[in-house]
């Protein structure tokens, strides 16, 4: 069988792989408390990210908006996503 890479991954897949996010677990938590959106829209864990796509994820103290420039494979972490926008947030989101 041929090992190509695929055209598209899970949005909580691709966050864990690409670094986005430390765990899996915690990808498909923001994503169902819509602190992650795909192409300007809240996005569900299993929903498909394929190049080209642009992702924004929200953290405690900052959002981050990358666009999808591959598709990372299983094992050795490679470069996947530019950086088009950075934001630091002044208040926590936890009112800390």
């Amino acid at each position: 069988m041929e090992d190509r890479e695929p055209d598209r991954l899970r949005l909580d897949l691709y966050l864990k792989r690409s670094g986005l996010v430390k765990r899996r677990t915690l990808a498909a938590t923001l994503c169902e408390n819509d602190y992650v959106s795909l192409n300007g829209r809240p996005a569900a864990p299993g929903k498909a990210v394929r190049t080209g796509d642009r992702i924004q994820v929200q953290y405690a103290r900052k959002k981050v908006l990358v666009q999808v420039t591959g598709i990372p494979g299983k094992g050795k972490r490679t470069e996947c996503y530019s950086v088009l926008d950075e934001q630091v947030i002044e208040e926590d989101l936890f009112g800390e």
